[in-house]
């Protein structure tokens, strides 16, 4: 089985696991860039889609490019992995980084810290009911009540509704939501929609992702906690931008 899905398995509640051979089949294309090291090195040729996709946006849809995608990772799972990125093979580091992710969203402004603001109206809350209610709030409040502090990726800025929604939608599709607590699949827009095929979108988010963890390899790991943690600064800079 593969390692994506054993870790869907250990984070999935029961009703999930009534979903897990579709899983299996939705993580195909994810799963040979980590199962082989040749696939992997073929992760730089999708890049054509990246373009390709960019391109079109480029072109067609010039309205309120004040958009941009986002991640939310766990750093219990990442464990400051740019410092130990150099001891790693690569294939061993992309995989730590995609088991790391548990959100995939898009934005504007100060969309990424709303869902932080929520967590934190939770984190006196004993009822595990509520707290599943939304996994992902559930998880951020795990994170902190560890005195960890959630990790944020943004990227890709300025760049429409739409474009965003695609992005969104291809990095989910190549993810297969087996370990993330979104609650919805993306929508495609534009050139995806009409012209990628299911494999070609996935192909896209995989690229995708790969620059996600380029730029994340890229930047010192800081945790975001709490409004009432000692340790707020990045968090109320965040929340003051």
């Amino acid at each position: 089985m593969s390692k994506l899905l054993v870790f869907g398995l250990i984070q999935t509640n029961p009703v999930q696991l009534g979903n897990i051979f579709n899983l299996l089949v939705q993580a195909r294309e994810l799963e040979k860039t980590i199962n082989s090291e040749s696939n992997f090195k073929k992760i730089s040729l999708l890049d054509k889609y990246v373009r390709q996709h960019s391109k079109w946006f480029r072109e067609n849809d010039c309205l309120s490019r004040h958009y941009f995608n986002y991640l939310l990772l766990d750093p219990r799972v990442t464990n400051k992995l740019r410092e130990r990125a150099g001891r790693l093979h690569l294939i061993d580091v992309w995989y730590t980084f995609l088991k790391a992710i548990f959100y995939v969203g898009k934005g504007k402004a100060k969309r990424p810290y709303v869902h932080l603001k929520k967590a934190q109206k939770l984190l006196k809350e004993t009822n595990s009911i509520t707290l599943v209610k939304d996994p992902k709030l559930a998880l951020i409040v795990s994170i902190w009540r560890e005195k960890r502090g959630v990790l944020l990726i943004r990227a890709f800025q300025g760049i429409s509704s739409q474009d965003a929604e695609t992005r969104e939608a291809s990095i989910l599709d190549a993810l297969s939501m087996n370990h993330l607590t979104n609650r919805r699949l993306g929508v495609y827009c534009g050139l995806a929609r009409s012209s990628l095929s299911s494999k070609e979108r996935k192909y896209l988010g995989i690229a995708l992702l790969y620059k996600l963890m380029l730029k994340f390899l890229a930047t010192e790991e800081k945790e975001l906690f709490p409004l009432k943690s000692t340790k707020t600064d990045e968090f109320k800079a965040a929340m003051a931008s």
